[in-house]
């Protein structure tokens, strides 16, 4: 067995890591939504579940980090008992965002001007994917090289504006956090950039569940998806169809096991049921009840949002067949289809969600 060590990952400089990453040293054992987000200039993505596979160069060195530190343990342990050299980098992607942070966010925009002309906006209250999306909109609305400035108390912000500047090629002109909350400063950029970076980068999702949690969550990513510049689509299937029924009821004579399913499904979204704790309905209420308190979106509201981002919303019509669900039951705004429909789509995605 080779030798196995470890250091904190923070022991090696940002310039050190970036010359072990060009020298295809530095593995990234994160999943690959999480090194799409960010990661190491250079890293070698090569996710931990697949670790069995890494067949690499015996005679150098390997470093290998994750997002804090213990599946990039396991990854090591195992690559050290097939006869690599490696180190564990301890602290992961957390630390190193930790400590560079700062020191990228002034290299990268230190020759930026804050305009005094700029658009302020308030998100205090707002919770995520909320702050995000706003912003996107917001940003559609304003001429390149203007910027606005927005103030956001949703802790998750901090991190979720860097990703979407990352993503989008906006820039982060200035970002601060206080007791009153986050402020953040964006200039948008060229257009055309953009679309030369965000060829052929989609999002896909199958939502399966009928459980409300789980539908809020399906809409929570595909809307941040969608406000990040990536082209997203959701395919609705068996008990996921119960997400896309209007807000008001609508009622069609149906017999046999049509009629059966009916009785037995929700008649609307927001009666879907949760995952765990429901307790005969009692659950969802609350659930609603606690959302609404904390300013998170319900699920309708969520699916407007995806509607005016232009999300496609495909009802599966095989499972629409089966369960005696009609096109009159579904929001007007949805696409029908099959899984070819689906797969064509997931072509041009690099995320593909199963819920």
């Amino acid at each position: 067995m080779k030798k196995y060590s470890e250091k904190h990952i923070n022991e090696l400089s940002k310039k050190e890591l970036e010359k072990l990453a060009g020298q295809g040293q530095l593995i990234d054992v994160r999943t690959e939504e999480e090194y799409e987000l960010a990661h190491i200039k250079g890293a070698t993505l090569h996710p931990v579940d697949k670790i069995e596979s890494f067949n690499k160069d015996k005679n150098k060195i390997y470093y290998i980090h994750c997002k804090s530190g213990n599946r990039s343990a396991k990854a090591s342990e195992y690559l050290a008992k097939q006869g690599y050299d490696v180190v564990n980098l301890d602290g992961g992607y957390n630390a190193y965002e930790e400590q560079n942070n700062n020191h990228d966010r002034q290299e990268e925009n230190i020759n930026v001007e804050i305009k005094t002309e700029r658009k302020q906006l308030n998100y205090s209250g707002l919770q995520c994917p909320g702050p995000i999306v706003n912003i996107s909109k917001e940003v559609k609305n304003i001429g390149v090289g203007d910027q606005i400035e927005v103030t956001v108390t949703d802790p998750g912000f901090l991190s979720d504006i860097k990703s979407w500047v990352k993503q989008t090629g906006h820039t982060l002109v200035k970002l601060d956090e206080s007791n009153n909350g986050i402020n953040a400063i964006i200039q948008k950029e060229n257009l055309k950039d953009l679309e030369v970076n965000h060829t052929a980068k989609g999002t896909t999702i199958v939502l399966f569940s009928g459980e409300l949690d789980k539908a809020v969550a399906a809409m929570i990513i595909a809307n941040g998806a969608r406000a990040a510049g990536r082209d997203v689509t959701i395919f609705f299937t068996f008990w996921g169809l119960n997400a896309l029924k209007k807000e008001q009821t609508v009622n069609i004579k149906k017999k046999g096991i049509a009629k059966m399913f009916d009785l037995m499904l929700p008649k609307t979204s927001v009666r879907m049921p949760l995952s765990k704790m429901n307790m005969f309905g009692l659950g969802n209420i609350m659930m609603r009840y606690v959302m609404k308190k904390k300013n998170v979106d319900s699920l309708p509201s969520l699916i407007n949002q995806a509607i005016e981002q232009d999300i496609k919303l495909i009802a599966c019509t095989m499972s629409m067949d089966v369960m005696g669900i009609q096109k009159e039951e579904l929001r007007d705004e949805v696409e029908y289809g099959g899984v070819g429909t689906y797969i064509g789509d997931t072509e041009n995605a690099n995320h593909n969600l199963f819920i």
